[in-house]
């Protein structure tokens, strides 16, 4: 097969859900013997080699989100202007594209989910603000582009999202749900019971209190806040919550914590590449998002073996079974909340139940998920 594939992604770390597709997609058009030419704005933190993978970058220089977006998209629309490519697939946020991911779902799903919580002043200035007025539209183009031929979604939420707002053909939108990697995480399930002791040693924690785990960047949209103020109407169970990812505004949720009687009860440890070792202590994820299109601490932490209790907003929860999460009716009720964290309580892991749940999305691994993809890609 000779033909070309144009990948558009921004920016490329090594950390992140978006970025983690972005090289696996990439390494599989690539393998399936497409010419792969990934189409970023800086230098990639990490390479992939592969005769059919080739990297072409289009150097931004502004600072501000609202710019450094509107600089990206008009170099590469400036660049496929001058370049002949049948398939453009985007990762990101671009006004046209063959091809196109929603991994960061609908920017109009997002704002009206915020806005109940928000502050008046905030709800006020949202719509005048420049960023999400150009995402919208630029959303809204992308969408109903007339060129779009294919769209995927990962999650059926996101799915019913696009249809609710924008003008699409239904048989364009392809729900794929994130994939995970099962295979490569068998030996780290393989030995929690075995490392688990020294573990929590070693984060001095107790070992034979319940373990809830909490992983997230900005974790007032991930939920942290409702899952405070839920375990603390909990007052007499024995808990420790772990708190993961990157938040600007930690002082508040130090005070929080403290306020609500919860400070020997959670830890805090911010942003680490070492996640695998806290899905092996822990008997449960919590993951109560006010909008994730499909958070992907969700099938990780099953891959993991934990039991999820997660919300309708996160598009994970499609996931859940009855045997391996919970998933909550609504947020706004914190008493759903405790109770569910109740019923997760009394089922700490064990190993064949952690192996229940972990069986219980196989299919879900990044190979299949991955191939989906891209077989639907070259068929259209």
């Amino acid at each position: 097969m000779n033909r070309n594939l144009y990948l558009l992604k921004c920016h490329l770390g090594k950390l992140g859900g978006l970025e983690k597709y972005t090289w696996r997609i990439a390494s599989g058009f690539a393998k399936r013997g497409l010419s792969v030419t990934l189409i970023t704005a800086g230098t990639p933190k990490d390479t992939l080699e592969h005769t059919h993978l080739h990297f072409h970058t289009l150097p931004c220089h502004a600072r501000l989100s609202v710019f450094k977006i509107q600089e990206f998209d008009k170099k590469v629309s400036s660049y496929l202007k001058k370049s002949s490519c049948d398939l453009i697939f985007g990762m990101d946020r671009n006004r046209f594209q063959t091809h196109l991911r929603l991994g960061n779902g609908i920017h109009r799903a997002f704002l009206e989910t915020r806005a109940p919580t928000d502050s008046f002043f905030k709800r006020l200035v949202t719509p005048l603000n420049p960023l999400h007025r150009l995402i919208l539209s630029m959303e809204k183009e992308a969408i109903e582009h007339p060129k779009l031929r294919c769209l995927f979604t990962n999650s059926h939420m996101v799915k019913n999202e696009v249809l609710r707002y924008y003008k699409v053909d239904p048989q364009k939108i392809h729900v794929v749900h994130n994939g995970v990697e099962w295979y490569e995480l068998q030996r780290d399930f393989e030995t929690w019971v075995e490392k688990k002791t020294a573990l929590a040693s070693q984060l001095h924690l107790d070992p034979t209190t319940y373990h809830f785990l909490f992983i997230g960047n900005g974790y007032k949209r991930k939920g942290l806040d409702v899952l405070l103020h839920a375990l603390s109407l909990l007052p007499h169970e024995d808990f420790h919550l772990s708190v993961l990812g990157k938040e600007k505004h930690l002082s508040h949720y130090l005070a929080k914590t403290h306020k609500l009687g919860l400070s020997k009860k959670v830890s805090f440890y911010g942003q680490t590449p070492d996640v695998r070792k806290f899905y092996q202590l822990c008997d449960s994820l919590v993951i109560p998002s006010f909008y994730d299109p499909f958070a992907n601490v969700t099938v990780e932490a099953l891959a993991m073996g934990l039991l999820v209790v997660s919300s309708r907003s996160n598009g994970g929860h499609e996931v859940l079974t009855p045997d391996n999460g919970l998933t909550l009716d609504t947020l706004l009720d914190l008493s759903c909340l405790a109770e569910a964290l109740k019923k997760a309580l009394s089922h700490p892991k064990t190993y064949l139940r952690s192996q229940s749940i972990r069986n219980s999305i196989k299919h879900l691994d990044f190979s299949h998920q991955i191939s989906s993809i891209i077989e639907t890609t070259v068929k259209t």
